[in-house]
């Protein structure tokens, strides 16, 4: 993962709570030796520094100055840049990668799925494409998250687990996970039953 053997990759973390900083050091802490985190505060509206850093986390949609905040981005190079938001709409992920973001990551994701967006980060990938971006078409199921739709509709694709988790650059077991609370949510217990039920509630493909 780091861009080079004897270093970890160096994680800055913006304008963030303590309360956020505290999680992530907690989630990342099993990952220490390959991840180390530098929290990071903007000063009269100007980001601070970047040099020195591989991924900077932010969130530009916190408060209400939010085309501020995304005008922003391009100026936390040469570190890449990873939105790190509550916000999960494919609208959101468009105005963040369009305005130079790198990737987009919801905060109720996993610490293996953060360190897998960060390693695709560093690989030149873009993780958590929005929607619409690559060729996946936008649908919002009743009850599941935007993420567990971008699954059932990659499951409705006929995509095995493995082929998910590299669509989206998460790990299998997260991708396990979602299948699970897909079942769960709709009430399926097979992959032909998901599909049928996306079927009925307006997936056309």
């Amino acid at each position: 993962m780091p861009p080079s053997s004897v270093r970890p990759v160096r994680l800055g973390v913006l304008d963030e709570s303590e309360l956020v900083t505290q999680g992530l050091a907690g989630m990342l802490r099993p990952h220490a030796a390959r991840v180390s985190l530098r929290p990071l505060r903007s000063s009269a509206g100007h980001v601070p520094d970047t040099t020195g850093l591989d991924v900077v986390l932010c969130d530009p949609f916190a408060g209400q100055d939010v085309q501020e905040r995304l005008g922003r981005l391009p100026a936390l190079a040469p570190a890449k840049v990873l939105v790190y938001t509550w916000h999960d709409h494919p609208h959101r992920r468009r105005r963040a990668l369009e305005a130079g973001a790198d990737g987009y990551l919801v905060k109720d994701a996993p610490g293996q799925e953060l360190v897998a967006a960060i390693d695709a980060l560093l690989r030149g990938d873009r993780p958590s494409l929005p929607a619409g971006t690559a060729g996946e078409q936008d649908h919002d199921f009743p009850g599941l998250s935007q993420r567990e739709s971008e699954v059932l509709v990659l499951i409705g694709r006929g995509l095995s687990n493995q082929e998910i988790a590299e669509r989206l650059y998460v790990s299998v077991n997260s991708v396990k996970t979602y299948v699970r609370q897909v079942y769960a949510k709709t009430g399926v217990t097979r992959r032909t039953q998901a599909v049928a039920w996306a079927h009925e509630h307006g997936w056309t493909e």
